[in-house]
């Protein structure tokens, strides 16, 4: 019986893959990443007016599990945010990922979650709430940090007032915090033949012990 449970142990562990743990990598919200440090000043994000949160990645790719910001709905309905690459001139390229919906309210901590979107080591991003929200300032214009021994750097902070066409540096910080995890590696390449007759020898062991008895 002892051999079935390592044969059947030892296969489980052939096709089982290493889950990732996140962790908040880059934050001014806390080491959780929920605390509100904003202040009483705020901007409106508009469609013509936008507004970007920049960080570069550690030297491990990543992904992106969620994005909070302390932000108030001066809209209606669902909020996003999204993510952003840089277009090599320190500011917001193309869109790569939108987060799903999230209620918002008032003012308050909202967290955006995404779907395991990649991040590519070294490399800059930029996090772009959606129109109709109110962006609050963090009360002492703290950097973002990076959380966890994660080696992320904040970019700064870039206002667009023509709808994303030109970027100009903002020396406001407001309230950010990135969540991310490691990349999982893939699993082992097991044909699954073998992993079949791995646990036919099991089986066929616990047959033979049993006979003896």
């Amino acid at each position: 019986m002892k051999l079935f449970k390592i044969v059947v142990f030892a296969a489980m562990a052939m096709v089982s893959s290493v889950s990732a743990q996140a962790a908040v990598v880059s934050s001014n919200m806390g080491a959780n990443g929920l605390t509100d440090t904003s202040g009483t000043l705020s901007s409106d994000v508009t469609n013509s007016t936008l507004f970007a949160s920049g960080f570069t990645t550690g030297s491990v790719a990543q992904q992106l599990d969620w994005v909070s910001l302390v932000v108030a709905n001066n809209g209606s309905g669902t909020k996003t945010v999204a993510l952003y690459s840089d277009n090599g001139a320190g500011a917001p390229g193309s869109s790569l990922a939108t987060s799903t919906a999230t209620t918002v309210g008032t003012k308050g901590v909202y967290t955006f979650n995404f779907s395991g979107n990649s991040l590519a080591a070294n490399t800059k991003y930029w996090i772009l709430p959606e129109s109709g929200m109110k962006w609050y300032r963090e009360a002492t214009d703290a950097d973002p940090a990076a959380q966890n021994g994660s080696g992320f750097t904040f970019a700064g902070v870039r206002r667009s007032q023509d709808s994303g066409a030109t970027w100009t540096t903002r020396t406001q910080r407001y309230n950010i915090s990135v969540s991310s995890s490691d990349v999982p590696p893939p699993p082992p390449a097991i044909p699954e033949p073998a992993l079949t007759s791995l646990l036919c020898f099991g089986g066929i062991a616990l047959i033979r012990r049993r006979m003896k008895k």
